[in-house]
């Protein structure tokens, strides 16, 4: 699918081989001490960035979200310039996927193929790391050790069609986003259909979570009959990202619904987080009576913290296991640019569209307009 997306529409959008231990040691200049933020990749101006460098000199545009694989090689989806950026063993930052230029996502040499703002990364079960090429319709997969990239699902159309058939042949509309489940099943956040939809083992697809229509209702009952609320226009922001825990629980950002959802082993949805008025309140409470405002991803820590980059409000937030929730990073309701070593929650952020961990437990936070990844130091 060509879609030439001019800059002033992607901001008006937006506007609604490393192991880690060695990337850590080459942060000059952060102090590294638990609960400090330092940047991680980028250097807060955007740009399309050269290749080559310290992952701090190299510009970003957009960032979207960063991915790391077991073993702490990172992937950040460097949204704007239409490319998934990594760092080598030397330490420097290079291209893996992308073009850096709009295309229509071919099969091939990763490096050679043009994408349209691919927002996410997963670690299947067996490895491999895939691709959700957001504008593209599809969901892709890359091989790290020929550099080729293949898809898995999605034809390129946006439309919603192939439930009950092969993931092959299926039709997707903004895919944002994968997840995987204890079964070997993957999830689609599949925006604009007002779905999240389950490939199973077997590789055939049919919708796990949404009727279709956007909306708000279904909680308490079964997910497949439940309304979501994502943004769908061809100006959306992406939204709606998703983490599983290791019974299957799912947990998604219904960012239009101003909420986190859950999905239960049973197939029940309730929320999470979130009272469903675009405004910030509430720490300190339960998660449920607190306000979050259009939040587009989630993750989970290795205790079951769940971490949501509330992006209007401009912070990430964290409900622990007891469903009370705090900020982690920022200072909700005020956007800005921070400083290097603060204290995650003395520091600005501005609207964030992403968060992970590594496997040692740092927090990572796509500062998506401030054009950067940040780290927040383990405690």
């Amino acid at each position: 699918m060509k879609n030439p997306t001019t800059i002033a529409t992607v901001i008006a959008a937006l506007g609604a081989g490393l192991l880690l231990g060695g990337c850590e040691e080459e942060l000059e200049g952060c102090s590294k001490a638990p609960g400090t933020i330092c940047r991680y990749f980028g250097t807060g101006e955007a740009g399309l960035g050269d290749e080559d460098l310290d992952p701090r000199k190299t510009e970003l545009y957009l960032p979207q979200d960063l991915t790391f694989t077991p073993d702490g090689v990172p992937y950040v989806l460097d949204w704007n310039n239409h490319r998934v950026r990594s760092i080598d063993d030397d330490g420097l930052a290079h291209t893996v996927i992308g073009t850096g230029y709009l295309g229509d996502a071919q099969d091939g040499d990763a490096v050679g193929t043009a994408l349209n703002h691919p927002t996410h990364i997963s670690i299947a079960p067996d490895g491999g790391i895939i691709i959700a090429a957001w504008h593209n319709s599809k969901v892709m997969r890359y091989d790290a050790g020929s550099g080729e990239l293949t898809t898995l699902c999605g034809n390129g159309m946006r439309s919603y069609a192939g439930d009950g058939g092969p993931a092959k042949d299926a039709v997707l509309d903004l895919p944002v986003a994968t997840a995987w489940g204890p079964d070997g099943s993957m999830y689609i956040a599949d925006q604009a259909n007002q779905r999240i939809r389950r490939v199973d083992p077997q590789s055939m697809i049919d919708t796990y979570v949404g009727t279709g229509t956007a909306g708000f209702a279904g909680d308490g009952g079964p997910a497949t009959e439940a309304q979501i609320n994502l943004p769908g226009g061809q100006a959306a922001p992406p939204a709606g990202r998703l983490d599983i825990d290791k019974s299957g629980t799912i947990f998604f950002a219904d960012s239009a619904n101003h909420r986190i959802r859950k999905i239960d082993a049973s197939g029940t949805i309730t929320t999470y987080a979130g009272d469903g008025k675009p405004t910030w309140n509430g720490d300190g409470g339960p998660a449920t009576a607190a306000s979050l405002s259009r939040p587009s991803d989630v993750a989970l820590d290795a205790d079951g913290n769940l971490f949501i980059a509330d992006t209007d409000n401009a912070c990430v937030r964290k409900v622990d296991t007891k469903g009370n929730i705090t900020t982690a990073v920022g200072i909700c309701g005020s956007p800005g640019l921070g400083k290097e070593n603060e204290v995650a929650t003395e520091t600005l952020i501005d609207r964030p569209y992403g968060v992970s961990f590594d496997p040692d437990g740092n927090l990572y936070v796509a500062d998506t307009h401030n054009h950067q990844i940040l780290v927040v130091w383990a405690e």
